[in-house]
């Protein structure tokens, strides 16, 4: 089989870009900082080392994703542009959530106009509503090249698959007794199944397509028609199999019934929880 000539002039360099990696640094020191403190809540916790590493690990992952040569060739190829979006979704996201929602300590005792926010956003059926969606979207023929056409766009692509993800994700790896936590295997197993499936249909319609999605492939130096769809169909399997076997690793990892997540700090008996979370409605101030 003759394998079409693609793209040339491949960049090995990395990129890097001011605005990114000054957000990341701020975003690393501002954590250490509220680490060492011991979290954002009043009530200071004990935050392990293996918070900060997953947080860190985090941020690490998005400077992968976009500054490597990953990300210095996701406007030349598709394939490309699918592993840094991989990357964001399915590792970042995470590994942001693991380290992150530890500072905020119990999530019960927040103040209420917090609490309801995160009770609406993180509620499962929304975040996996809001992921999905801004999956589905960005991936739009006419969404996508817009992104490649314009910079700020492609910024804020990226941002909605972060947070859409983080969103997606907490339910997951939250404290068991945390806002927004899936409980069971039946309702992990769902969540997650239905999160794969939505994924893989994209991928499939992306992979086995006839026809280029994303003109802007086309003009790449390089590039032909017979290389431009080998890449996409590259690009849908790319997207399908990783995320496969990470939607397999967090199965295996969800539907175990244990007392705190593998991320998480200490165990509260589910009775003292619900006291707790009584107690902090009826004190609480009408907002």
């Amino acid at each position: 089989m003759t394998v079409a000539p693609g793209p040339s002039g491949f960049v090995w360099e990395w990129e890097w870009e001011l605005p990114l990696l000054a957000s990341l640094v701020v975003s690393e020191v501002a954590y250490v900082a509220c680490w060492f403190r011991g979290g954002l809540a009043p009530q200071h916790a004990h935050l392990a080392w293996k918070h900060l590493a997953a947080f860190t690990a985090g941020l690490v992952i998005i400077v992968i994703a976009l500054a490597s040569p990953i990300g210095a060739n996701d406007e030349r190829l598709l394939s490309m542009h699918m592993v840094a979006h991989d990357l964001l979704i399915w590792v970042a996201a995470p590994l942001l959530v693991m380290g992150g929602v530890p500072l905020l300590g119990d999530t019960i005792r927040l103040p209420r106009y917090l609490r309801r926010a995160l009770e609406l956003l993180t509620s499962p059926i929304v975040a996996l509503l809001v992921s999905t969606s801004l999956l589905w979207v960005w991936h739009a023929p006419a969404a996508f090249d817009r992104a490649l056409a314009s910079e700020s766009v492609h910024v804020v692509e990226h941002l909605c698959f972060l947070i859409g993800y983080l969103l997606y994700w907490w339910p997951l790896v939250v404290q068991p007794e945390a806002i927004g936590r899936l409980r069971g295997h039946l309702a992990r197993a769902v969540y997650l199944v239905v999160g794969m499936m939505q994924s893989a249909l994209l991928s499939a319609l992306i992979m086995f397509h006839g026809t280029v999605l994303y003109t802007t492939y086309l003009h790449v130096p390089g590039a032909t028609l017979d290389s431009a769809l080998a890449d996409q169909r590259l690009a849908g399997a790319l997207m399908w199999y990783p995320g496969a076997v990470i939607f397999a690793l967090a199965a295996a990892l969800a539907i175990r019934e244990n007392r705190t997540s593998p991320l998480a700090g200490s165990t509260v008996s589910t009775r003292q929880r619900d006291h707790e979370k009584a107690a902090a409605a009826r004190t609480d101030p009408v907002q």
